[in-house]
């Protein structure tokens, strides 16, 4: 089936691109001799008037034969007006450079019947501020934006576009808090956001995002809540008879409660020696405790003794530097270098963009506070690019899992599929040109290049995963297909249109022997270029190719 998405897929652009030289070709009345889809030996073919119609044997290419596009053509007197170089500059602009262009339309139309299905999208309610952001003390969780100055909001990627595009300009938001709508003017920050291929771009950020914490509790030490027998990582499905499956929810479950209430909970027991030895899984056995909670105002859960399970360690690798430096699963993240850790994401951010300085991190185990002093380590490596990068290396797991509410419908279903495709179709030239640049800078590896081989692979692998993926591929490989149809190399189309221009310089044709000698040139490159994709492709099949996930650590150290 692979060689089945490989031919659909190749044979598909191959028909997309030529189909763009035919029909305006045939627009401007060029008499068009053959249109091919392959090369070599004809598998079958038919003629309706002038034009033979070819599938040939070997999906590799394409091409439409116009009277008169080769020198050595012989012209008929009666078909000189119909013959291609009978034509004024501007027509055969626009034929040869139809082919490139139909390969980077056909995206936006691929991607708008990809997401022309998608008429469900995000609430616009906040689920969680990220701590010393624009939106913190500004907005809270549950918060659910209803506009953002005189536009209407309805869904949280409405938002997110809106404070994308507004770097360092205050906002006035509408929320709906508690039955009431609030004003709140918030001036998103300017972050420079880095992409793939050391790109980057500076958007707006307010520091908050739909997801929320589940019912995955974190359970303080001496509190009503462990008095009652609840444990951290305990997932509470129903307090007092009310089904919970968020954290708000689990709170505000709790927060009229003054007497005892019955809690159900599942808690997680692990099994080492599961499926006869094969692996260890986590069974969740039903509990249920009485949980009084302390007298007073504020945050129920807090008054019971529980908090989400976000900042608690779920595991700690053994070798790592934070198991040398005493972290065990269960603890509780509490400051580091004497801020209050808020959130673990949060922390994660602070440890990344430290520059690999030393911390000091405080933490509880039980009811003891602990502290101590480390430098997280740092890997070097490549990425599927072939350029290095350097990360943190992170040997503890937090965090808790998150939920997004209930989706609501998407009011118009087309604008947004159309507006997305165009978003894709740029994202995907802005790549494949950088990817250009950076190799002809040396910052890109030419091990990256790939050919038909690995064109296979990922068709296979990409029709496997859903049509969605194979279609994402096919206008990724349309959209590069074009581009360097665009290099100004000889037998490329950007090469006729190298020869266009230096003819509206000149004012004549370049003389045949200069354009023969030109196809000769181009010809060795592509086939040199070729030759390198095909050894890359075995090399990555059947030899050692750079992996992505090679990686060497530089240095950790811990300091008590």
């Amino acid at each position: 089936m692979d060689l089945v998405y490989f031919v659909v897929l190749v044979g598909a652009l191959i028909f997309v691109h030529e189909l763009g030289h035919f029909v305006w070709a045939k627009a401007f009345g060029v008499k068009v001799l053959r249109f091919s889809v392959g090369f070599g030996p004809k598998l079958i073919g038919t003629r309706l008037g002038d034009t033979e119609y070819v599938l040939a044997a070997f999906p590799f290419g394409g091409y439409v034969k116009m009277l008169g596009e080769s020198p050595a053509d012989v012209i008929d007197p009666a078909d000189h007006a119909r013959s291609f170089g009978a034509q004024p500059l501007w027509k055969r602009v626009v034929i040869v450079l139809a082919g490139p262009m139909m390969n980077l339309v056909f995206p936006l139309a691929v991607f708008f019947l990809v997401f022309l299905g998608g008429n469900e999208l995000t609430p616009p309610t906040i689920g969680t501020v990220y701590p010393t952001l624009a939106a913190d003390g500004r907005l809270l969780p549950g918060d659910r934006v209803l506009a953002v100055g005189f536009d209407t909001i309805s869904s949280f990627e409405e938002l997110t576009q809106a404070v994308r595009r507004s770097p360092n300009r205050p906002l006035r938001l509408f929320v709906a808090r508690g039955g009431i709508v609030h004003q709140e003017i918030v001036t998103p920050s300017e972050v420079t956001r880095t992409l793939d291929l050391e790109r980057a771009e500076i958007v707006g950020r307010l520091g908050v995002v739909p997801h929320e914490p589940t019912n995955l509790v974190g359970v303080i030490p001496g509190s009503p809540a462990e008095a009652a027998g609840l444990r951290t990582f305990d997932l509470v499905l129903s307090v007092a008879g009310r089904p919970v499956s968020a954290w708000r929810e689990l709170d505000d479950a709790f927060r009229e409660q003054r007497s005892a209430v019955p809690v159900t909970y599942l808690r997680p027991t692990r099994h080492a020696d599961a499926l006869g030895g094969l692996g260890a899984i986590e069974l969740f056995q039903p509990h249920v405790a009485h949980v009084t909670p302390q007298p007073g105002a504020g945050s129920g859960a807090l008054r019971a003794g529980l908090e989400p399970a976000d900042l608690y360690v779920r595991h700690v690798r053994a070798g790592s530097a934070e198991a040398a430096l005493g972290l065990r699963a269960g603890d509780r993240l509490v400051s580091l270098d004497g801020r209050p850790v808020r959130l673990f994401a949060s922390f994660l951010s602070e440890i990344e963009s430290s520059g690999g300085r030393a911390h000091r991190l405080q933490w509880r185990h039980g009811d003891t506070l602990r502290e101590g002093e480390l430098r997280w380590p740092r890997e070097v490596g490549t990425n599927e690019h072939g350029q290095r990068f350097e990360r943190v290396v992170i040997g503890l797991e937090g965090g808790s899992p998150l939920r997004v509410g209930d989706p609501v419908p998407n009011p118009s279903p087309v604008r947004s599929a159309a507006v997305r495709a165009w978003e894709s179709t740029g994202e995907m030239v802005s790549l494949t040109l950088f990817s250009v640049v950076r190799l002809l800078q040396g910052r890109l590896g030419v091990e990256t290049l790939g050919g038909p081989l690995m064109i296979f692979d990922v068709a296979g692998q990409a029709a496997r995963e859903g049509s969605t993926s194979y279609l994402t591929l096919m206008a990724f490989v349309s959209v590069n297909l074009g581009l360097i149809n665009l290099l100004p190399v000889p037998l490329l189309d950007g090469g006729h249109l190298v020869f266009f221009l230096v003819e509206a310089v000149t004012r004549r044709p370049v003389p045949r022997r200069v354009r023969t000698i030109a196809s000769y040139v181009g010809l060795f490159l592509l086939l040199a270029l070729m030759a390198l994709a095909l050894k890359n492709d075995l090399t990555r099949r059947f030899g050692d190719a750079p992996r992505a996930t090679e990686v060497r650590t530089i240095d950790h150290e811990v300091l008590e």
